[in-house]
């Protein structure tokens, strides 16, 4: 089992609406993606009373089964469009 993570640091006065919307407009389209185990569509915002100082954050987190499944997502055109419209992201993994 992989876990993997990476975290995209927006601006603060960045519109999270756009974030919500992408969660509930694209996460159903990784079900059943080949190899992933769990997904979690993390984020944090500047204006939470429970993280003084926080930031605009947009930090997705995935348990894959293996590399192989791993590696066609980060080849694969949802990770393509995430990279053109944010960046592309560093992306931690661990065993």
């Amino acid at each position: 089992m992989l876990a993997m993570q990476y975290a995209i640091t927006l601006p603060a006065d960045y519109d999270m609406a756009v974030i919500r919307r992408r969660i509930a407009e694209k996460g159903h389209l990784l079900d059943g993606f080949p190899g992933l185990g769990f997904k979690a569509w993390l984020y944090s915002t500047s204006d939470d009373p429970v993280l003084p100082g926080g930031t605009n954050r947009y930090a997705p987190f995935y348990l894959w089964h293996d590399g192989e499944g791993m590696n066609a997502f980060l080849g694969g055109a949802g990770f393509a469009a995430l990279a053109r419209d944010f960046g592309r992201p560093v992306v931690q993994a661990w065993s």
